[in-house]
């Protein structure tokens, strides 16, 4: 049943039963400006959450504004879940931070990984981090009228695997899900196959000149699984079985005839069967990458994973730089293909820049001219094929991009010409300052979560984490400099 926190404060509240120098220490902290400018914000959106939960049956929800902000804090330290838990179970910062009682600070594993189901089933991450994300762009009034945006790219909680291992670790989960469903289907099977993709097989592990004739042999024994099991209803309703269908459509040809294993092959004993790999230069970048993340994609120049659009705030008098946007795509999608959806997301949001500064993967003509019809100058150096020539002077151009695509595409050909272009394209370095800090401090690269909507809550929890951080970081030395004035002017008197 759901329940909004009661902001009603407590008379033996973690403040309440601290010394005068630990609730000093904590407000110095980055508890202090949580607990006075953070928590509100979360209080504040406790509504949006009320569909995640019956509205008369069952007992009292957890508070959600401390279950979002404990993610939150999470991520801004980069902790696991137990070790978030036992910070707030024993650390008085996080006390102080949600005004909690000693006694309150505490919550089990389980109610964290139930939240974040829910949250994600209905897909409420975006709502956490549009929610929190608003109120510190408002609150530290902060201008988005300048944006950079450049893409980063990231893992989920899987084993980067060769082709072989693909193949082979594919197999290996269908028949471990088939022997907990029904272990007489998985006898039968026969000994030649469990030998080599059971639990206990390590055949994927070959020297390079063993891995493609082993690599023919598993195709022809993955295309065996396959025929085995086909029409057989109950085996058909595993995802793992689907998987294998789907591998092996992506990286297999099925010939007209059956082909024997070569003489010394380990399915020698194994009859003949009409299948062949496709060359590696036929299989598409969205194939299967790893049997346990199914929307790992592949990128001939950044590897297996995703890619996360990052959007940022880049005014010289802003407090602080804020991540405006970030929108998870597949890594086989181009940067360019990017462009518009985040400028939809932000106009949508209410943050629509002025000006977006991007590299060359953003460029172009057709680029330009549609983010002008949304209002928006893209300064980006022109692609090559429409790159200023050396030596000839052009003209200065509007202020405004043309939406006449190829007038769009001169423009910014002469934009880049002008001298004063490489400042204005300078600020774009600052975005990759801050995927560093999302991967350094947040752990960014390599996430603990896998699947495409479990990725997005992830990198909506952190992006929100960076935010916060920036902001209490700004809020806590704004504190620090109030006092160490009042402390001056008390030394003066």
């Amino acid at each position: 049943m759901f329940r909004l926190s009661d902001r009603q404060g407590k008379l033996f509240d973690a403040y309440g039963l601290m010394t005068p120098q630990k609730k000093a220490a904590c407000e110095k902290s980055w508890a202090g400006p949580f607990h006075v400018h953070a928590l509100p914000v979360l209080l504040g959106a406790e509504p949006e959450f009320a569909e995640l939960y019956a509205e008369r049956m069952g007992r009292p929800n957890c508070p959600v504004a401390l279950l979002a902000g404990l993610h939150i804090l999470k991520e801004m330290h980069n902790m696991t879940d137990m070790e978030a838990l036992g910070a707030l179970e024993f650390d008085m910062r996080w006390w102080y931070a949600f005004g909690l009682e000693p006694d309150d600070a505490n919550l089990c594993q389980k109610t964290l990984h139930n939240f974040r189901e829910a949250v994600t089933r209905h897909r409420k991450g975006q709502v956490i981090f549009r929610k929190t994300t608003d109120a510190l762009i408002s609150a530290l009034g902060i201008s988005v009228t300048r944006q950079r945006l450049d893409s980063t790219h990231i893992l989920s909680n899987f084993a980067v695997l060769n082709r072989l291992g693909l193949f082979c670790e594919t197999m290996r989960v269908f028949l471990h899900e088939l022997k907990k469903a029904d272990n007489g289907l998985y006898e039968r099977i026969g000994g030649g196959i469990l030998k080599r993709y059971s639990d206990d097989s390590r055949y994927s592990d070959a020297r390079k000149e063993e891995g493609r004739r082993r690599l023919a042999v598993a195709a022809r024994d993955l295309y065996r699984l396959v025929e085995l099991f086909k029409g057989n209803a109950a085996v058909e309703k595993l995802n793992e079985y689907s998987l294998m269908k789907r591998l092996l459509s992506e990286q297999c040809e099925i010939s007209s005839k059956p082909e024997p294993p070569a003489e010394g092959d380990d399915d020698g004993g194994e009859p003949p069967v009409p299948v062949k790999l496709k060359k590696p230069v036929d299989v598409k970048s969205v194939s299967l990458q790893t049997p346990h993340d199914e929307d790992v994609t592949y990128s001939g120049h950044k590897g297996k994973g995703y890619e996360v659009q990052i959007a940022e705030s880049c005014v010289e008098s802003n407090p602080v730089e804020l991540i405006t946007e970030a929108q998870v795509t597949p890594s086989s999608g181009s940067d360019s293909a990017a462009l518009l959806p985040v400028i939809e997301l932000l106009e949508k949001s209410g943050h629509k820049p002025e000006e977006i500064v991007a590299d060359t993967g953003y460029s172009g003509a057709e680029n330009a001219s549609e983010a002008a019809g949304h209002g928006v100058n893209l300064c980006a150096p022109a692609p090559a094929r429409g790159k200023p020539l050396p030596g000839v002077i052009y003209p200065v151009p509007a202020n405004k991009c043309p939406e006449n695509r190829k007038e769009a595409g001169d423009w910014l050909k002469r934009r880049e010409a002008q001298p004063e272009f490489g400042k204005q394209y300078a600020p774009r370095a600052g975005i990759e300052g801050t995927n560093s800090e999302l991967k350094r401090t947040h752990g960014f690269g390599k996430l603990r979560v896998r699947g495409g909507e479990r990725v997005k809550l992830a990198v909506y929890f952190k992006v929100t984490a960076c935010n916060v951080k920036r902001a209490l970081n700004y809020w806590r030395l704004q504190h620090l400099k109030s006092i160490q004035a009042a402390e001056g002017a008390f030394a003066n008197v």
